[in-house]
């Protein structure tokens, strides 16, 4: 009885006996049909002509393989015209011809394939009891015709990175039924528009502001209204006033220095070194001055006397590059063209196109690494107050006591640069190595300068999220700047705006971008009124690509979790079906 509420899911077939091992279970099987149709010509016949058996291989049984011997009937074709005289039984119900699983093994298979891979799947059915290859797995999922999906009516189109830098494809989601609808091999104009011509009725296309896109939504999908996504218009904002800042680099290491002397001011009176290597107070210029004229000479800024000779460097390699900004700009004053500019004097035609933006673009400075000394500074800094400055024997402390893993000369370096901690010795002991540096110990600034990108973070954060510090800089580096500070109120009311879906407030905002001639953002306003009625229609409409960046982080999972063997028909499958 309990073989037969078993087998019930095998119509057609009773059981004739069973065999039960600790390996393997073996049912016997014949069918009870009493006539059967001939494939080719579809008549039926009830002539027998000989039997013979098949084993095929079933779901196990609590962890136990099961193998069907399955006993098959050959019959008469009786229809003379047909070309096959002897046929063989089928059973399509239960498994297909020549196979050697049953239907409902195969779909197993296939089913832990696109949801776990094929190297998952082969050792969870090597688990539940029927060992699978991961190769079988895989062709159980690519031999499998994908259902196509009706065509939505809101449709959602991104870009996702086959191999980033290199390879890109598309994705297109149904927004309403929150569901990939298919997978595009790259993002070209060409392939999103032969797709949208053999799925019309599409009436609404949200995308990000890629040119490529636009192009083929609007000849493949004409009438279909297309939506920029506001959160890469938000981001194109923020990417322009990152510009602008870069810009200005200058002004942000002067707003970080404000900040660490307004620091100062309530706690302790600087020390002598501490305030300039560059001579006395008043030979000083004021801050601001220092900071806000960016195209003044290197030699101008910082006219220092003690200066390593990394810092020469960068001094030297300044002023070449001011140089040639002050050539470009006595060519263009004589209207000499831009890539004549470049081939004249062999630089980059977007060089010169940077140089003659605005003011003279400063380097960033380059940000402070952490490095493995740094849980451990307290008690290198002690000890050297308390007059032990022996590399070496530092180095063994640190590893013995502290569990230090870095290098010796890292140590040694740090003793070297910072012996200026140690009390001073008597005049008649004699020094091996190298002297301590006479200079006094500067204390580390309170607040690093942030880079360009993390300064426009600050400067578009809600005030009540920024610590004192992080206020004090934005603070000075809006008074110090103003392109900075109108960079920021025009981002703020752009991203006002597209937060609260003002479309109203659109033409007014461009109004107020060409009132302030600010170069990065007059070329924004440029593109956005060349993309005009989709950022309108984003401006107007509740639909956007946020459930689009979801199937693309889901379709990230699947890619990486295949380990290198995702080709993309197989990941098409996985994304669709699983």
């Amino acid at each position: 009885m309990l073989t037969e509420l078993l087998i019930s899911l095998l119509p057609g077939l009773r059981v004739e006996k069973s065999q039960a091992t600790a390996v393997r279970i073996i049912l016997s099987l014949s069918s009870i049909e009493l006539t059967a149709v001939c494939p080719l010509c579809s008549q039926s016949s009830n002539s027998i002509h000989s039997l013979y058996s098949r084993t095929l291989a079933d779901l196990p049984w609590c962890g136990v393989p099961v193998a069907l011997q399955l006993r098959v009937r050959k019959f008469f074709c009786r229809n003379k015209g047909c070309k096959r005289k002897i046929f063989t039984e089928r059973i399509p119900r239960v498994t297909l011809p020549y196979s050697r699983q049953t239907t409902r093994l195969r779909k197993e298979q296939r089913q832990l394939c696109l949801e776990s891979g094929g190297e998952t799947a082969a050792r969870t059915s090597l688990r539940q009891g029927f060992p699978t290859s991961a190769k079988t797995h895989i062709r159980r999922v690519c031999h499998t015709p994908v259902a196509s999906a009706p065509t939505p009516r809101l449709l959602g189109v991104d870009d996702w990175a086959m191999r980033k830098g290199q390879r890109y494809g598309t994705i297109l989601v149904d927004l309403e039924g929150h569901r990939p609808v298919d997978l595009l091999p790259d993002r070209s104009a060409a392939t999103l528009e032969h797709w949208l011509q053999e799925h019309p009725g599409i009436e609404l296309i949200t995308r990000d502001r890629s040119n490529e896109y636009a192009e083929g939504a609007r000849r493949g999908a004409p009438d279909a209204i297309q939506v920029a996504d506001r959160f890469h218009l938000v981001k194109n904002a923020h990417e322009i006033l990152q510009r602008v800042l870069e810009r200005h680099n200058t002004s942000l290491c002067a707003a970080a220095l404000a900040v660490n002397e307004a620091s100062l001011e309530g706690v302790d009176q600087a020390l002598p070194g501490d305030t300039a290597d560059c001579g006395s107070e008043e030979e000083q210029p004021p801050l601001v001055a220092s900071t806000v004229a960016p195209t003044a000479p290197a030699s101008d800024v910082a006219s220092c006397e003690h200066l390593s000779k990394y810092q020469q460097l960068i001094q030297d390699r300044r002023a070449k590059r001011y140089a040639l900004y002050c050539e470009v700009q006595l060519l263009r004053t004589q209207d000499v063209s831009i890539r004549q500019i470049s081939r004249q004097l062999g630089i980059h035609y977007g060089t010169v196109r940077r140089f003659l933006a605005g003011h003279f673009p400063e380097r960033a400075s380059r940000p402070s690494l952490p490095s493995k000394l740094d849980p451990h500074l307290p008690f290198l800094k002690q000890q050297l107050m308390a007059g032990q400055d022996n590399g070496m024997q530092l180095w063994r402390d640190l590893c013995s006591e502290h569990g230090y893993r870095g290098s010796r000369a890292l140590v040694s370096r740090w003793v070297a640069a910072n012996r200026s901690l140690c009390p001073p010795k008597p005049a008649t002991t004699i020094r091996k190595g190298r002297p301590p540096n006479p200079k006094p110990h500067k204390p580390a600034p309170r607040f690093k300068t942030p880079s360009a990108r993390a300064a426009t973070w600050l400067l578009v954060a809600n005030c009540d999220s920024l610590n004192e510090d992080q206020g004090g800089f934005v603070e000075h580096l809006l008074t110090i700047c103003p392109d900075a500070q109108i960079g920021q109120r025009l981002t703020a009311d752009f991203q006002r705006m597209v937060t609260e879906r003002d479309a109203q407030a659109f033409d007014g905002w461009l109004a107020t971008v060409e009132s302030h001639n600010l170069a990065e953002f007059m070329n924004f306003a440029a593109g956005l009124r060349r993309d005009e009625a989709a950022v309108r229609a984003a401006l107007s409409y509740p639909h956007s690509n946020g459930q689009v960046e979801g199937q693309i982080t889901r379709l990230k999972l699947i890619k990486r979790s295949m380990y290198g063997g995702a080709s993309f028909e197989l990941l098409k499958r996985r994304v669709l079906a699983a």
